[in-house]
């Protein structure tokens, strides 16, 4: 069995920083960070001085990357997890992990997650604060991480950010979304991210582990973003019955 020690920490009140630690059957461990702005949840880990050619921006680009290749040669994304997919390019992903997630409020841990699953939540993190225009929505989300949530957990996770985010567009004087359209559109665009990222990384002939954790996490926010319906709405009132009287 392969275990994941995520460390959540506090380091000041400028940063915030992740620590995923895998550890293997065999003794081995290896260690991912994930470092944050506090106050903006863009990554403050260093890019690396030299990038593998699939990281160039117009290598098997996102079909819908509103980037410059001039202005940007990188693609943040992909710049952001190549330690990440160097290190994983020979691991299958059938392993079971055992997940611990500790900070210092509270520590939680969940047993025979797939290998995919855990590589999949440290993707989702970096891809979120790594400076994509597309991922970077979900940057508040990066800020009170959740490595492993329900399909129900995320759902409210994401409906609650945009709701908080539409009202600080409707204070600063621009057009809120209450109907939730740009949050479809927000899950739709990760999704299209996450398939076209897969395209990307095949040309290496990376293992599964970690074609199948952009796959998994495209399947996942596929499904919030099919649940983001009146359905849902209507659910959310029996819990929100006493904010709607009278």
């Amino acid at each position: 069995m392969c275990v994941v020690w995520a460390k959540i920490e506090m380091q000041n009140e400028q940063t915030i920083e992740f620590s995923y630690k895998f550890k293997f059957p065999d003794g081995k461990e290896k260690s991912f960070d994930v470092r944050l702005d506090a106050a903006t949840g863009e990554s403050l880990l260093p890019v690396p001085s030299e990038l593998p050619d699939w990281t160039l921006l117009n290598h098997h680009r996102c079909s819908h990357c509103p980037l410059n290749s001039e202005e940007h040669p990188r693609c943040p994304a992909a710049a952001s997890i190549v330690d990440v997919v160097e290190y994983f390019r020979e691991v299958g992903s059938t392993q079971p992990v055992e997940v611990q997630v500790t900070s210092p409020q509270r520590q939680t841990s969940k047993e025979g997650v797939p290998l995919s699953a855990a590589i999949g939540a440290l993707i989702g993190a970096r891809f979120a604060a790594s400076g994509c225009p597309i991922t970077a929505k979900f940057q508040p989300m990066v800020r009170h991480h959740l490595p492993f949530p329900t399909f129900e957990e995320a759902a409210y996770r994401m409906v609650s950010m945009h709701a908080l985010a539409q009202l600080l567009r409707m204070k600063e004087g621009l057009e809120p979304d209450w109907e939730l359209k740009e949050l479809n559109r927000m899950c739709e665009d990760v999704n299209n991210l996450n398939l076209d990222f897969v395209r990307r990384l095949r040309e290496l002939q990376v293992n599964d582990s970690t074609t199948n954790a952009l796959s998994g996490l495209d399947g996942f926010v596929q499904m919030v973003d099919l649940s983001v319906d009146d359905d849902l709405l209507d659910d959310l009132k029996k819990l929100f019955r006493s904010h709607l009287q009278a």
